[in-house]
C-alpha cells in the first residue's frame, strides 16, 4: 500500500450528507469531520474485511476511500465532494 495513489477529499457538509446519503448509511465522518478535506487513498478488500461495516451497506472497495496509515477507517466516496489526486513525496496537504 506504500505505492497506493493518495487523494485529498473534501467531504460534503453535513446537510449536503443527510441530503445525499440514507441515513443507515452515514458514518463516522458525517459527524467528525463534514466539510473537512482528509488525505484518502483507495480502500481494498482487505480494508473492508478490517472495518464493521452496518449490514445492507456496500461490500465493494470501489465505494470506500480509506485513510492512509496502518488501521485507516473507511469514508464512503459518496461523502467526497471534490476528489483531488496528491502527487507523492510532495508537500501538498
Amino acid at each position: 500500500m506504500a505505492d497506493a495513489p493518495l487523494y485529498r477529499a473534501k467531504l460534503k457538509t453535513r446537510r449536503e450528507m443527510e441530503r445525499d446519503i440514507p441515513r443507515d448509511e452515514l458514518g463516522w465522518w458525517r459527524d467528525v469531520c463534514p466539510g473537512q478535506t482528509l488525505k484518502l487513498r483507495e480502500a481494498t478488500a482487505a480494508d473492508l474485511e478490517r472495518c464493521h461495516l452496518r449490514a445492507g451497506t456496500s461490500r465493494n472497495p470501489a465505494d470506500y476511500l480509506c485513510e492512509p496509515f496502518e488501521g485507516g477507517c473507511l469514508v464512503s466516496r459518496r461523502a467526497v465532494k471534490v476528489l483531488t489526486p496528491v502527487a507523492r513525496g510532495g508537500t501538498q496537504s
